[in-house]
């Protein structure tokens, strides 16, 4: 019989299968960066590389955000900028949470200021690593804002329709910012100057609404307007809701954290009607007494309180929805603490009798997927209600009778947030 007719012993059929297996035991931590590197754009496919490193790794991440379906001269920039990344011995590239961002360099680097050979990090903080790196490729001037520049480091390159690294390499690059197209708003001078001092962390709503409000003296309603619908979302009708801001403004010794829900009363009142009266789009506060204003949204929250004993004149209290794909929480001695998400309309009544809020009147956004509701209970016992956005945002945690959060739930809700990979809006 001749050599090529025989069969192959255990050993040699099974070499280059076990060679495979030992290359995926590789412990490729132990590897140079650079070597890492190179190795991920040699492999042929995407499969190779996820196969070798793990769906989850940084290096997998990082090859997902630059590589992946990139022509050939795409792949070989995104290439020479990882090695040059690896040789200044940065962690960047060992932290799967910046690859988005570190994608978005690669793609906007042929806009960058100065070359990134002169580059070298200055701390140890990986955040602030990306940050003095995207200001030394991008920002020339050193003036582009810092909530710009906070939203690329943390991978959120959408917000309000607005691609935040063209946005970061527009204004590095020294021009304005009311020239960027796509703005939510025509800005005037005045507000574009407001709105670059808007604090860091601001989303670009957020830095608006500081914008507006610096403009009208108005900076210590930032946290109210925030905690309110304008601060989730830049209304059809924004001119009418910013008179409302001047409304509170004008008005001495108003408790500010009654804004939201007079923001509520009336956008009900504007869009479905309050009790028997039909929707009044044209409803205006002119004319009008902050008592008043303020008397009218306490009957209509007794007015939803009262739905459970008069179900019949609005929606059925087991209307449902599925709610934001989020966990709940327990914690503390034998569960005492628990987070829990409401998802009938029954539930949200409960929470607003048992608190003496509005949050009834959430059911059309719920019901929307627009956010999530939750309830913190303490030992069975209502606590708090907290208001989340599909982008997993709290952007509301409200009391009995709307009161802030106390330290102890604060700390609890920051226990939750931890595990769930959730932000906590600074004014919360």
């Amino acid at each position: 019989m001749s050599n090529r007719n025989k069969s192959l012993c255990w050993e040699g059929e099974h070499t280059p299968r076990s060679a495979v297996s030992l290359a995926q035991h590789v412990d490729w931590r132990k590897w140079s960066q650079v070597r890492q590197v190179e190795y991920l754009f040699n492999q042929p496919t995407p499969a190779e590389v996820y196969s070798f490193f793990g769906p989850n790794a940084s290096l997998s991440q990082l090859y997902e955000a630059c590589a992946v379906n990139q022509p050939a001269e795409a792949r070989q920039q995104a290439y020479h900028i990882l090695v040059t990344l690896a040789q200044k011995r940065t962690e960047l590239l060992g932290r799967p949470e910046v690859a988005k961002a570190l994608g978005a360099l690669v793609e906007h680097y042929a806009y960058r200021r100065r070359d990134l050979a002169e580059w070298q990090p200055k701390s140890k903080n990986v955040y602030r690593q990306l940050e003095s790196l995207l200001r030394h490729l991008f920002d020339e001037y050193g003036d582009v804002p810092a909530w710009v520049l906070s939203a690329w480091v943390a991978g959120k390159l959408q917000d309000s329709d607005l691609n935040i690294p063209a946005l970061a390499v527009h204004l590095g690059s020294g021009r304005s910012l009311r020239s960027f197209s796509g703005l939510p708003v025509l800005l005037t001078k005045k507000l574009e100057h407001e709105m670059r001092q808007a604090p860091d962390g601001c989303s670009v709503l957020e830095a608006l609404r500081y914008a507006q409000l610096a403009a009208r003296g108005a900076l210590e309603w930032f946290g109210p307007v925030l905690e309110s619908r304008l601060g989730r979302e830049l209304l059809p009708d924004d001119n009418f809701w910013l008179g409302v801001v001047d409304f509170f403004t004008a008005t001495p010794l108003v408790d500010p954290h009654h804004f939201g829900p007079v923001c509520d009363w009336i956008h009900a009142k504007r869009t479905v009607g309050v009790g028997q009266e039909p929707a009044q789009p044209n409803f205006s506060l002119k004319g009008r007494s902050m008592h008043s204003v303020l008397a009218q949204t306490e009957r209509w929250h007794r007015g939803l309180a009262r739905l459970r004993r008069h179900q019949n004149t609005g929606p059925a209290l087991t209307t449902t929805w599925p709610g934001l794909p989020l966990p709940n929480f327990r914690g503390g001695d034998k569960d005492r603490i628990r987070i829990t998400q409401l998802t009938t309309f029954g539930q949200l009544i409960d929470e607003g009798e048992a608190l003496k809020h509005c949050v009834a009147s959430y059911l059309h956004s719920c019901l929307r997927g627009r956010c999530g509701i939750f309830s913190l209970t303490m030992d069975g016992v209502r606590a708090i209600t907290l208001e989340v956005t599909p982008e997993r945002v709290v952007v509301q945690a409200r009391g009995k009778y709307n009161r802030p959060l106390a330290d102890d739930e604060r700390f609890w809700v920051n226990r939750w947030q931890s595990e769930a990979r959730l932000m906590l809006s600074k004014y919360v």
